[in-house]
């Protein structure tokens, strides 16, 4: 590539270690072609983020404050963190509220001459194909889990209006469609 830039690629994983470790790997990979990745991330999982990436000077991590919203205690930044089922919700409500300083940080790296030629983000922050869109980069999405367990879900939601409902076990003694 001579003086070239290399190539750039976003990665902006959920905010819980069983969706973050296979972006970070994938990161890895990439980083091994010669393709610089930068990974959004919040200060508390960039610590973990940090800690997997010895050795591969190309990734690079990039942090935005974890919002604060109502009903989740100040310092959760991730799911390993939340005290309680109920507060899940606004955990992910939280998330939602990335998009700007996110927004913000793609903007800078337009106005700085390193735009990236994608945006990988994983399949729980939707909010990031609207960001694709809005900058015209490409936004392949993660599902942090193997094929066969996407076959079986796709399978099931396409036919949840045959089968009444969408679960592991459905028992039609307890549930009815009225």
């Amino acid at each position: 590539m001579g003086s070239e830039s290399p190539l750039h690629i976003v990665v902006i994983p959920y905010v819980s270690q069983g969706h973050t470790i296979p972006l970070i790997d994938l990161s890895k990979l990439l980083s091994h072609r010669g393709i610089k990745v930068t990974i959004i991330t919040t200060p508390t999982n960039s610590q973990n983020i940090l800690s997997r990436l010895s050795k591969t000077p190309q990734i690079s991590p990039q942090i935005i404050s974890f919002p604060i919203v109502e009903g989740l205690p100040e310092g959760v930044e991730s799911t390993a963190d939340i005290p309680s089922a109920d507060l899940f919700l606004p955990f992910v409500l939280a998330t939602k509220k990335m998009k700007q300083p996110f927004e913000n940080i793609l903007r800078e790296m337009f106005e700085t001459g390193c735009p990236p030629i994608c945006i990988i983000s994983d399949f729980f922050l939707r909010w990031t194909m609207e960001t694709c869109r809005k900058f015209n980069v490409p936004g392949p999405v993660s599902h942090g889990m193997g094929v066969l367990p996407q076959v079986i879900v796709k399978s099931a939601l396409s036919e949840a209006d045959r089968i009444g409902a969408v679960g592991c076990y459905i028992d039609p003694g307890v549930y009815r469609r009225q």
